[in-house]
């Protein structure tokens, strides 16, 4: 099993810290815990954790240090391969102060490259960039990229403009070049330099936020990506959708088709239909999987017509309250489907930087 959504904690903050430059280090501690990282004006009123796992008694969080991580979310769940990916730190690239934001990218990356790596070689890991500044984040993903441990470049699904903009071609290039896929995952909307999650501004509630906030946003990047024809500048290009949930794509898909058939003078260059151009280089986190009420199998139909199971892949979201255990979601799956969303989807899409056999 591969799971493509592991998230790490700063559990402890001088951890990050000590890559960072010592002159700089007190700007980041005068910001308290979240080292100058947007935070979220939602907050779920209970927990963000799973409330059966074992915490860190100093932050009381899990999921803050390598061996946790190898108990909890490899060995506990069965996993072949975990990709972590950044939590708070995800925000990175919505920081007001590129400067700060991309010192602190790099110590993060620097934190799973020399704390996290070497305790378990089923891990790889997720590079984050400053995007509000794009050389710099050029930059950090050719110095990371040597190291084939990481797999992808993160961005957030908060963002100033949907990542299929021009202005972000240069970073969506450099992944590509260094056989790195790209994943988006949901969060972040409506903070630091981001734009409101929804189309009518902001929420009010937290249960608003996470039932249209971190779909909304996955829908608008996947939209402007197809559009802009990002896959004929970049034809190496793959993309992971995460956490932004997947029941509503077969509909935004099709209007997405429809539309092109009447619009084809907007965007000359689109030469197919949008769903062909999805199937060859897109592919969502399972992560929420709605539920559906005893309609599961109206479910895999529909998601079948838009090229499930190939465009899926199994992501848990440890530590998080809301996340998918893999068993319960294997045992829901389709039998058919269990073996390519669990296991050789992922390892199809990262290809050799996963190091795993395409067979269990």
């Amino acid at each position: 099993m591969i799971d493509c959504d592991v998230h790490v904690q700063i559990a402890h903050p001088e951890e990050i810290l000590k890559f960072i430059d010592p002159a700089e280090r007190d700007w980041y501690r005068s910001q308290a815990y979240l080292l100058g990282l947007p935070s979220y004006p939602w907050s779920n009123p209970s927990t963000w954790f799973r409330a059966d796992l074992p915490v860190d008694p100093d932050s009381g969080m899990p999921g803050g240090d390598a061996p946790s991580i190898i108990r909890d979310a490899l060995d506990g769940q069965g996993a072949d391969v975990g990709i972590l990916t950044a939590d708070d730190a995800l925000s990175v690239g919505l920081m007001e102060n590129a400067y700060r934001a991309a010192a602190l990218a790099r110590a993060h990356n620097d934190w799973l490259r020399e704390d996290w790596f070497p305790h378990d070689e089923r891990l790889r890991g997720s590079i984050i960039v400053p995007v509000q500044d794009i050389p710099a984040a050029v930059a950090e993903i050719e110095r990371c990229a040597p190291d084939r441990r990481f797999v992808q470049v993160l961005l957030a699904g908060g963002s100033e403009r949907p990542y299929g903009d021009p202005r972000y071609l240069p970073v969506l290039e450099a992944a590509a070049a260094h056989g790195l896929a790209v994943a988006i995952h949901s969060g972040m909307e409506g903070m630091g330099l981001a734009h409101q999650p929804s189309g009518a501004g902001a929420p009010t509630f937290y249960i608003e936020w996470h039932t249209i906030g971190s779909a909304c946003s996955i829908m608008a990047h996947l939209m402007s990506l197809i559009t802009h024809g990002t896959f004929r500048r970049v034809p190496d290009l793959k993309v992971l959708l995460i956490e932004g949930g997947i029941g509503w794509l077969p509909g935004m898909i099709w209007r997405h088709d429809t539309n092109w058939r009447g619009l084809r003078d907007d965007t000359p260059w689109m030469d197919e239909p949008p769903l062909e151009t999805l199937k060859r280089h897109i592919r969502f986190a399972t992560q929420p999987l709605e539920h559906t009420d005893g309609h599961d199998e109206l479910l895999w139909e529909m998601l079948a017509a838009v090229g499930a199971p190939d465009i899926l892949c199994y992501s848990s979201d440890y530590p998080h309250w809301d996340g998918d255990e893999p068993k319960w979601l294997e045992n829901r799956l389709p039998e058919a489907w269990r073996r390519p969303v669990m296991h050789d989807n992922a390892v199809a899409f990262y290809g050799s930087r996963l190091d795993v056999p395409a067979a269990r």
